[in-house]
């Protein structure tokens, strides 16, 4: 029987990935790799490439299209899945790297339904997410007491969902900001939380960019790899 690990590499620091997940890479024969067009890279990949020590393994990209047309989604993840089970016959392993943690928002988690796990054995090697790692570079609680946490995706056109969100939590996580970067500055303004939000991007990287400045937020242009947190209690 196949093994197939999906593996949380952490968000861009290789000192942030997991004793086990170094360890796993290290002993599978095939390493999954996704990237947004072929031949684009592997961000995942270039944060554990430093860990790799496995001259064995063989490093297979798939790709992940930016888009939200539901059914190419599908068609891409049942394809995907199909090379990774062609690829782990008998008992081969193989290790999924996806950013962050596997089970929050991850490729690796839409890609899952569609393996054949009568034939796959499957593992999930938790990671660091980009909004621990965020917090724990401003030294902010991200939540405390009896207080409630959101975290959320913003997506295009998707104004009512971010409205109820800022309205009902106490603490509030926007994953890739950049999808609605103004109507979020207007949404601060209109709840008077312009002073309550802190952004980073590329947290952990040589290119991280903090924002914490309304008229900063306002004039820059954001990242992909954008994450903010909005405390209404203060920061």
């Amino acid at each position: 029987m196949g093994k197939l690990y999906g593996i949380g590499v952490g968000p861009g620091d290789p000192e942030l990935l997991t004793i086990k997940g170094k360890r796993i890479i290290n002993e599978v024969d095939f390493l999954f790799c996704p990237e947004k067009k072929e031949g684009a890279g592997s961000f995942a990949f270039e944060i554990i490439d430093e860990h790799l020590e496995n001259d064995n393994v063989k490093i297979v990209n798939l790709v992940y299209p930016m888009h939200y047309k539901e059914d190419d989604l599908e068609k891409m993840w049942r394809h995907n899945a199909g090379i990774i089970g062609d690829m782990l016959q008998g008992d081969k392993r193989g290790a999924f790297i996806t950013l962050g943690d596997p089970t929050v928002y991850s490729t690796f988690m839409y890609t899952l339904p569609h393996v054949d796990k009568t034939s796959i054995e499957v593992e999930i090697v938790p990671g660091i997410t980009s909004f621990c790692a965020v917090a724990s570079e401003l030294k902010l609680p991200l939540v405390e007491w009896e207080e409630n946490l959101t975290i959320m995706p913003v997506r295009k056109k998707d104004n009512a969902e971010l409205q109820r969100s800022i309205a009902h939590s106490d603490n509030l996580v926007l994953m890739k900001p950049c999808n609605q970067p103004n109507e979020i500055v207007q949404m601060l303004k209109n709840n008077g939380l312009e002073k309550n939000f802190m952004l980073i991007s590329k947290v952990g990287t040589g290119e991280e960019v903090l924002i914490d400045d309304i008229e900063q937020l306002e004039n820059t242009k954001l990242p992909y790899l954008s994450t903010m947190i909005i405390k209404k209690g203060g920061l």
